[in-house]
């Protein structure tokens, strides 16, 4: 029977130390078997095992990792075929049929493996022998084969054996046990419906390894190791954390126009169960809330209603003198770009240059906007400019992130199976959008408003900073990043009685 099932999952983890060429990660096995005049290596996992499990390791061209790490360098650089072992395994059918529905399934009657193995128990019987007491050639012996759909690695068998060890109480024997093992064992752990007795006993173990992130290419498919791990052992903190850090840095897989297919392999690389979705969907919600603050400024300021509110005669060059501040700033932090209006003709693409989607880190680029200048048109015209409004949003958008940008997991008991959900951003038919409900402090009713009505959030810097007891949490910061609409002015009058705390919420 074929194995391949794509959906991922994480495991264990022990010291985090670097995988160097010369690592011996698995003994070669002691004993051989002859099956149909081929000789096939036997790992004897439970020496009183009563079925053998003949498991065909298909390895595709497309691979892009091994262990040991160097594994796959080798065989590019000697222009070697990859391997596609068939190993032997000695195992305990009663352990594989209480964990796993997979060969709950497969040993079962409903299939021709069933029921060889059960006539093979039937003559064992006739004869008077006990299965684990018997030679392994003589034992009942079931075939599948392992897919690399997911894993994408030459030398998972070792990783496999380590799977079938944990079933069966045992400690795995792959060392060390780097990020790469982790990621293939709960690959695998997913595959044949095992992930939450890996989950089980290995969950201290997966939480005490280190995953070395960096900011190149390499530190990313960690980050997203990491992700996979965390989400199918259901460590809903660590998966919180590491979601965000993928949100806020970015991703080659979403930025690159090149096709990803040819050096992007794995799982990792496109997140199961709609997070590489999620993901991308709220990194668009945060770029677009932060661009919401210079967009509805520059209208301002360009509109014919002024801004400066000290009723100078001057107030009107204050505003014109902002502006130009405004666009120098940010045109020069490249947040703004003036296209112009000249034609642009098929054979002279290059005349015309439009700018590119923010690709690089948030945190990158809400520092840049910190930068911008205070100046002012003269003396009298102190606060003025961009930088006194511009502060207050960008605090408050910060404490959103911090608080309510990761994905949260919700752990849930599926039948017999665990399955790790979260609560997503992304619009559903099925499921309505709700804005957040404020309590008015002053008449005590509540404000709620849904999908129906289209909403206007407008950030009340001036009622937050007096009322800094009022709470934020997920559903706020998912209520501001979601809005159809934001209003970041701060000197309006405001009306008490659809107002919360520290926001307006508009009809």
């Amino acid at each position: 029977m074929t194995r391949s099932k794509l959906s991922s999952r994480s495991v264990l983890s022990s010291n985090n130390a670097s995988v160097t060429a010369d690592t011996a990660v698995e003994t070669t096995p002691p004993t051989t078997l002859e099956i149909n005049d081929e000789i096939l290596p036997l790992v004897e996992l439970i020496k009183e095992g009563d079925l053998i499990l003949d498991v065909k390791f298909q390895t595709s061209q497309d691979c892009t990792k091994s262990i040991p790490k160097d594994a796959l360098r080798h065989l590019r650089s000697q222009k070697l075929p990859f391997p596609s072992p068939r190993i032997l395994y000695r195992i305990k059918s009663e352990s594989l049929i209480k964990e796993s529905s997979y060969f709950r399934l497969l040993l079962s009657p409903k299939f021709a493996e069933g029921v060889a193995i059960q006539k093979t128990r039937e003559a064992l019987a006739k004869s008077g022998q006990n299965p684990i007491n018997v030679d392994a050639e003589r034992l009942p012996r079931t075939m599948i084969i392992d897919e690399d759909l997911t894993t994408k690695t030459i030398g998972r068998e070792q990783i496999f054996a380590d799977l079938l060890r944990v079933i069966h109480g045992l400690d795995p024997k792959t060392t060390p046990f780097t990020t790469q093992c982790w990621t293939v064992l709960v690959l695998m752990a997913d595959n044949y419906d095992v992930i939450s007795s890996i989950s089980r006993r290995l969950q201290k173990a997966s939480l005490s390894h280190t995953y070395r992130v960096t900011t190149d290419k390499t530190g990313e498919e960690s980050l997203r190791q990491k992700i996979i791990i965390h989400y199918y052992m259901g460590q809903g903190p660590n998966f919180k954390c590491a979601t965000k850090d993928l949100v806020m840095r970015g991703s080659i897989v979403m930025n690159s126009t090149e096709n990803c297919s040819t050096n992007l392999k794995g799982a990792w690389w496109d997140l199961p169960h709609g997070i590489e979705p999620e993901i991308a969907y709220r990194r668009a919600c945060v770029l677009r809330t932060i661009a919401s603050i210079q967009n509805q400024f520059l209208d301002l300021y360009s509109s014919r209603e002024l801004q400066c509110k000290l009723g100078y005669d001057s107030s009107s060059s204050c505003d014109s003198f902002q502006l130009g501040e405004m666009i120098k700033f940010l045109s020069r932090k490249e947040l703004l770009f003036l296209i112009s209006f000249q034609p642009t003709y098929s054979e002279d693409l290059d005349s015309c240059k439009w700018p590119d989607t923010y690709t690089g880190d948030i945190n990158a680029l809400i520092g840049s906007l910190r930068q911008c200048p205070s100046y002012q048109l003269d003396q009298n015209h102190k606060h003025c400019g961009l930088r006194t409004r511009l502060l207050p949003a960008l605090d408050f958008i910060q404490n959103c992130i911090d608080i309510g940008l990761g994905i949260t997991i919700i752990p849930r008991k599926v039948s017999d199976k665990f399955q790790s959900q979260y609560s997503s951003w992304r619009p559903s038919s099925s499921v309505p959008k709700i804005a957040p409900a404020w309590n008015n402090s002053i008449s005590g009713k509540s404000v709620d408003h849904t999908i129906s009505e289209k909403i206007e959030f407008g950030f009340q810097f001036a009622q937050a900073k007096s009322n800094m007891a009022w709470p934020l949490g997920q559903k706020e910061a998912r209520g501001l990043f979601t809005a159809e609409t934001w209003n970041w002015v701060t000197e309006q009058d405001l009306d008490d009685t659809r107002l919360g705390v520290a926001f307006r919420v508009m009809k």
